[in-house]
């Protein structure tokens, strides 16, 4: 709150619940938000007027206040809106489902079939195993900036077998890309969840910068988010152009990983950016290759390439940020690979994990949430 308070005060309705009486709230305190929790009582008795009903119309005579050049029709386009089914791959004899456009799920198998039969051979958190992992991320970076936008089908190309094949050669042949695609602050959370009948669920939802766009719509209690001019691109004629009724690409993206029967093994995800994509990688090879349970996975030292695909990063030079727990040796060895590290702290590299694994002969559950932010996990 204390960094977006000048944003925060300038907006009445985040102004009421997050300054009350024009002051910074304390550790502690309840911060009451009944315009919000009207609107989800009202959502919840009539789910469409979110598109078409009087939620709906406060949000187009806001948006239109502020300036943004609406018809007043842009809104209810948005109701038609159909579950699609998850995309899957394989990785280390197990089954990896993600999430769909336009969220970047591809990334994930993309990174998943460069690296599957190489990481799980090196000893975990080796110099070469995170040297693979940090060129394969480069690359879906790069193939995501030059290929995919949300309309069109640019990350089915990129996973065909002869794709793969072609970009294997180029990592086993130590020609990654050095493109530079940073982890910054947000608004995202994430849930996890498995019931008694072992059906699970992984969920993630974000106003992209914190705070989203910091700006309410009146009488609602609901912040709006940026996730648009964070994640378009102003590039004329690019697949992720900023363009008319046109979803951007973005950040988001959830996992489930069950065997080839389709039991159930692990679910789970993390916030943070263009960090997502890579640390779930990262997570999933803990998991696959080397066998670690949840409470390691989401605590193990973490890296980052940076910058990712964020339109106010790209182009800007390439690191790979390495947490400060990853050994100095295995350092050294990264950077005589052609790395340029630069050290980061022992927690500093964001996200905020969340896993739940079934082991199913013995009938548990075992979940785990990330030492580094808020997070908690809980059995019932």
């Amino acid at each position: 709150v204390r960094e977006a308070q000048t944003a925060i005060a300038a907006d009445p309705g985040l102004r009421a619940v997050y300054l009350p009486g024009g002051r910074l709230p304390q550790v502690g305190e309840l911060l009451p938000q009944r315009d919000l929790a009207r609107s989800i009582r009202a959502l919840a008795r009539d789910v469409h007027g979110f598109y078409t009903g009087s939620f709906a119309r406060q949000a187009v005579e806001a948006l239109r206040a502020g300036g943004a050049p609406f018809g007043g029709d842009e809104w209810a386009a948005g109701a038609d809106v159909r579950p699609e089914a998850a995309i899957s791959g394989n990785y280390a004899g197990a089954v990896v489902h993600q999430t769909p456009l336009p969220t970047p799920g591809w990334m994930v198998l993309q990174q998943a079939a460069l690296n599957d039969g190489v990481v799980g051979f090196s000893p975990w958190l080796t110099a070469p195993a995170i040297d693979r992992m940090a060129r394969a991320a480069r690359l879906a970076f790069e193939d995501r900036f030059a290929t995919c936008g949300a309309g069109n089908d640019g990350w089915k190309d990129v996973l065909e077998p002869a794709a793969i094949g072609a970009a294997r050669d180029r990592l086993d042949g130590r020609r990654a890309s050095s493109g530079a695609f940073s982890v910054s602050a947000g608004d995202t959370t994430s849930t996890v969840a498995v019931d008694s009948d072992g059906r699970a669920v992984s969920f993630i939802h974000s106003l992209a910068f914190t705070f989203g766009a910091k700006m309410t719509v009146p009488g609602t209690g609901v912040v709006l988010n940026n996730r648009y001019g964070r994640g378009a691109y102003l590039i004329p004629g690019h697949p992720n152009a900023a363009a008319p009724r046109r979803k951007p690409l973005h950040t988001l993206n959830a996992w489930v990983i069950t065997d080839t029967s389709g039991n159930l093994l692990h679910v789970g995800n993390t916030p943070g950016g263009d960090g997502q994509v890579q640390w779930n990688m990262q997570l999933i090879s803990h998991l696959l290759d080397h066998g670690l349970d949840p409470a390691e996975a989401v605590a193990a030292p973490r890296f980052t390439v940076f910058p990712g695909s964020d339109a106010d990063v790209v182009g800007r030079p390439a690191e790979l940020r390495c947490e400060s727990r990853i050994p100095e040796e295995v350092r050294t060895e990264l950077e005589r690979l052609g790395h340029d590290v630069a050290l980061q702290g022992p927690w500093a590299a964001g996200g905020s994990a969340q896993i739940i694994t079934l082991d199913a002969a013995r009938g548990l559950l075992s979940g785990a949430a990330d030492p580094r932010q808020e997070g908690i996990a809980l059995g019932v």
